[in-house]
């Protein structure tokens, strides 16, 4: 049974110059064409697959972009299979400068119960060189116009280790979003993605990482957003006990997913692929019937059991040891270098382990 089930909506308003998803901008009869062929791609699946999502997650791209219409039709069709049993969690990835009270209205109507708000940052400069819409005070505005709508389940994703960001700037950031009293805070770090307008900063040399204060930036996050009461239940995400993302712990734990619309990923047992990253194809493929599966390999078990030490590293919760079969020499060497240690059967990291959490999941890969 499948119980993940993810949505990518490519359309933004403004293309972001970190950005390297697929995205693209899009009008309303283009919105249009997309949300006719998700619904062909999601009946098509049902008689595929045994679909029982207990999470849904539309991310993007902007999904909150969407007309309150479009958005009302397209969540009714996921719904049909079991239209009695709503998923446990359904989020919606939201831009504060797309939220309006017609759209809150429509989402909580439709059975929203969790979103993920893209401030980015609190600092109008550094919004203004992400590429950002909004202002700072737009995000706290959206929050309190999203509860007035019912919705007590709010994450606020930020980015750090900007350039030019120092300690008290991020600090600040971080201060702003607590003041927002959100269930959950996304920090992750500044990545330069290949072919984004960043990257090709970073190779000129106009910009540069300083991985000293990335490390300091970190761990001010820990120690502020701990502070507030919130736990570091992965590396990079933080929540109130009970507000964790279920979704991303399926991910995490390594369990099955779909993954619909234009570039999306699924894992179902043996198989993974990635749907062609290309909306227009995409929407003809679908109205023709054709397959819209591209990228396609097959997991073995041992790639699996990797993966899910990998992500499961990067967890508070850690790893049973068992699945570290024939590595105990690895693990001790771990252990005695203070990356890692041993609690009631399970391989969880240090903090210091934390810090370096890639290098160490690469000795398992």
């Amino acid at each position: 049974m499948i119980r993940h089930l993810y949505v990518h909506v490519p359309f933004c308003a403004k293309i972001c110059p970190y950005c390297a998803f697929y995205v693209h901008r899009g009008g309303a009869a283009f919105q249009r064409e997309f949300v006719a062929a998700l619904r062909t791609e999601w009946v098509r699946a049902k008689d595929e697959f045994p679909l029982t999502p207990d999470t849904v997650y539309f991310g993007g791209g902007t999904p909150s972009i969407l007309s309150a219409e479009l958005f009302a039709e397209l969540a009714s069709t996921l719904r049909d299979p079991s239209p009695n049993r709503p998923p446990q969690e359904f989020t919606l990835e939201v831009n504060p400068a797309t939220v309006t009270p017609k759209k809150a209205a429509a989402w909580r109507a439709a059975g929203v119960n969790r979103i993920s708000l893209g401030a980015q940052s609190f600092d109008a400069k550094q919004l203004k060189l992400l590429g950002r819409q909004h202002q700072p005070g737009d995000i706290a505005e959206t929050c309190a116009l999203l509860s007035e709508h019912g919705f007590d389940n709010i994450n606020i994703d930020l980015i750090f280790a900007l350039p030019g960001q120092g300690e008290t700037e991020w600090e600040s950031t971080l201060e702003a979003a607590l003041a927002c009293k959100p269930r959950h805070i996304s920090a992750y770090a500044l990545t330069y993605e290949e072919d984004t307008p960043f990257f090709e900063k970073l190779r000129q040399g106009v910009w540069r990482q300083d991985e000293e204060l990335e490390i300091a930036l970190f761990e001010r996050t820990r120690a502020v957003l701990g502070a507030a009461g919130l736990v570091d239940y992965e590396i990079s995400n933080f929540a109130h006990p009970g507000f964790e993302s279920r979704h991303n712990l399926g991910y995490w734990r390594g369990e099955d997913y779909l993954g619909l619309g234009p570039s999306a990923c699924s894992t179902i047992g043996t198989a993974r692929w990635r749907n062609v990253p290309d909306t227009r194809a995409y929407a003809e493929r679908s109205a023709r019937g054709e397959s819209l599966r591209e990228e396609r390999e097959q997991i073995d078990a041992a790639t699996r059991a990797r993966e899910r030490i990998m992500f499961g590293l990067r967890m508070r919760e850690g790893v049973a040891r068992a699945a570290f079969n024939g590595q105990a020499k690895r693990l001790r060497e771990l252990e005695t270098d203070g990356l890692a240690f041993e609690e009631a059967g399970r391989i969880r990291l240090t903090p210091r382990g934390q810090l370096v959490a890639d290098s160490v999941a690469a000795i398992f890969v």
